[in-house]
Parts: structure tokens; C-alpha cells; sequence
């Protein structure tokens, strides 16, 4: 298959400096908490910038234990996020590569539209279906809709 990727829009009424803190700085305290039902615990190796490596220990609801993830561009001034996997999940066995994207633009309403870009690279005889990338999009919507319905609900 090669490479391939998703991508998708989220229009909110959060804010966009919130909702970039939330996703790009809160997530290690925030995933065990919105889904509970995939992260057991998360933690961050390093200052949080760029180079740190966030890990995210998994439940025993998934196919896999854990992710860590290398945060590769961090621009808080202009909302922008790019973090790459680096262990764990299926890199090595499906992946050669996931690298996500994020960035977070105010809207005229005062909300936000994130904007989410993921590109994968499968090994060598793996081939996703087009049903499986719908899932694994739709899991990446979910997790998403998740920091949006929790910040609006703790403003």
C-alpha cells in the first residue's frame, strides 16, 4: 500500500488556544481520564517540547500495550502540532511510520476549527482497507471530540 493518511476538520466552540493546550500539552493527564476505555496512563519523557517523548500505557481492551509518540514541531503561537510514533502499537509490525499533524485556527464565532492530518506508511504486504481507515479515523474523530466535549464542560 505504501503511503497513505486521513484527514478531517472539527468545527468547536472551544477556543482555539484552549483546545491546541488541551491536545497538544494536556493529553498525558487528560487521555486516562476522556478514554478510559483505551489509555491506563500516560507520561511524558522530556520538558515537553520538541524531541520529548509522550507514552501512553494502553488497557487490555486493545491490540497492543502502549505508544510513545516524539512530538517533531511544536509552534504554541501559532497552534500548530506535529508528533510522529516511535514504539509501541504497530510500528514494526503494520507501520513503518505514523506521523500526525495538528493545527488549531480560531474561528470567527470565537471557537475553532482543528484540523487534523495523518499520514501513514505500511510495511512492505500490508495493505489497509478503506474500512480500516475509516476506523482508525474514526477513533482519531473520537479522541478529539472527546478533549472538545470535556473543555466544554469545564470552561
Amino acid at each position: 500500500m505504501g503511503v497513505t493518511g486521513y484527514s478531517f476538520e472539527i468545527e468547536s466552540l472551544v477556543a482555539a488556544d484552549k483546545m491546541f493546550k488541551a491536545s497538544a500539552f494536556d493529553m498525558p493527564v487528560l487521555a486516562p481520564k476522556l478514554i478510559p476505555k483505551v489509555v491506563k496512563s500516560a507520561h511524558v519523557h522530556g520538558d515537553g517540547g520538541v524531541g520529548s517523548i509522550k507514552e501512553f500505557r494502553l488497557t487490555e481492551d486493545m491490540s497492543y500495550t502502549y505508544v510513545k509518540e516524539r512530538i517533531d514541531v511544536l509552534d504554541a503561537e501559532n497552534f500548530v502540532l506535529k508528533y510522529s510514533l516511535v514504539e509501541g502499537g504497530t510500528l514494526g509490525i503494520e507501520l513503518k511510520s505514523l506521523t500526525y499533524q495538528i493545527k488549531v485556527d480560531p474561528s470567527v464565532n470565537g471557537g475553532s476549527v482543528f484540523k487534523v492530518a495523518v499520514e501513514l506508511e505500511t510495511m512492505d504486504g500490508v495493505e489497509y482497507t478503506h474500512e480500516e481507515i475509516n476506523k482508525k479515523k474514526e477513533a482519531t474523530v473520537g479522541s478529539y471530540k472527546a478533549i472538545e466535549a470535556y473543555l466544554l464542560s469545564h470552561p
